[in-house]
């Protein structure tokens, strides 16, 4: 019985990748890229939006600090940069994008690119979790919530597209060369999984949040897709890449780990979660009032904050400091 099981201890690491897209140095490099860069970019892709930072990170950190202090040691990723209230602590590690990155890629400004790389940080635990500096452990979880009696990782998913998305819509979606949304991105995996491995597979979507890995699924993944190299070699984003979605189904559906998928957080989930409350992984929203609404009612286990903008960063910043008040160790 799975419940008479003992759950063996084990060593996982956290990594971030990172940038602060207002630091002058960061913003020529970038610039001066974006000029010999022939591709239409987006504003999506490639705009402000996708660099500037509101202090997210220090928050994150306080929320591992505070709800998953099991993790043996943070890695954060960066282009030659450090957050400014980062003082050095033994648990924390700075990665320049040089140690991790082949040179002849640098430099690189689009996440889908450098966290093909995350199994080459040096040190790296084989079991490791990836967060983008958006999102926020909610309340305490153990290693459980991540990885199973067999240190396999629980894989988080949404299907909240799966009925939608037939091989004719996915095709319809492939086949536009007006569209560079991320959903492109999701399908193109699905489609190459599907291909590679003659499996009918559900479409499954990122739950948007911290996901698990080992370095062994990783990098055997990346192995066994060399289009992986090819499309997500981009320095800016672009729409032609393969999301890393495509581990998920890899580890689903070739390594057969478990999957976990997160619930919807519409007017009716809500409503009926207020008399059948049912385990919601993560919410994710970019409006201030609603994530604290709904964070209230379903308490996920971790939430996501996306696209702070300058307009509502005072909101949102004000939410992060009532949430995670105490300063963590590494804070200057």
């Amino acid at each position: 019985m799975t419940e008479n099981r003992i759950y063996t201890p084990l060593e996982v690491d956290l990594v971030y990748l990172w940038c602060d897209g207002s630091d002058p140095s960061f913003a020529a490099r970038k610039a001066a890229r974006m000029r010999t860069f022939d591709h239409v970019l987006t504003e999506d892709n490639a705009g402000d939006v996708r660099y500037v930072q509101h202090d997210e990170l220090r928050y994150s950190l306080r929320s591992a600090f505070e709800n998953v202090p099991w993790i043996r040691h943070i890695f954060i990723v960066t282009d030659g940069q450090r957050p400014v209230w980062l003082k050095d602590h033994p648990k924390i590690s700075v990665v320049d994008h040089r140690q991790i990155i082949p040179a002849e890629r640098l430099p690189l400004f689009s996440s889908i690119a450098i966290e093909m790389y995350l199994d080459r940080i040096p040190g790296l635990s084989e079991h490791f979790l990836y967060a983008n500096d958006d999102m926020f452990f909610n309340r305490p979880l153990e290693v459980s919530d991540f990885y199973d009696y067999d240190r396999c990782p629980l894989v988080w998913a949404s299907r909240e597209q799966e009925k939608e998305m037939t091989r004719q819509v996915a095709a319809d979606i492939l086949d536009d060369d007006d569209r560079r949304d991320w959903l492109k991105t999701v399908v193109r995996a699905w489609m190459l999984y599907r291909k590679k491995r003659g499996l009918e597979i559900p479409f499954y979507t990122p739950a948007h949040s911290i996901d698990a890995y080992t370095k062994t699924f990783f990098r055997q993944t990346r192995e066994d897709y060399p289009e992986l190299e090819e499309a997500n070699s981009a320095p800016f984003r672009t729409g032609d890449e393969i999301s890393r979605v495509l581990f998920s189904y890899e580890m689903i559906n070739t390594y057969e780990c478990p999957v976990r998928f997160t619930g919807r957080v519409n007017f009716s989930a809500r409503l009926r979660n207020r008399f059948f409350p049912v385990e919601m992984l993560t919410v994710m929203r970019d409006n201030v009032r609603k994530l604290k609404r709904d964070l209230g009612i379903f308490h996920p286990k971790t939430f996501c904050f996306n696209n702070i903008t300058a307009g509502n960063a005072t909101e949102s910043e004000r939410l992060l400091q009532e949430r995670f008040p105490r300063a963590a160790p590494w804070e200057k």
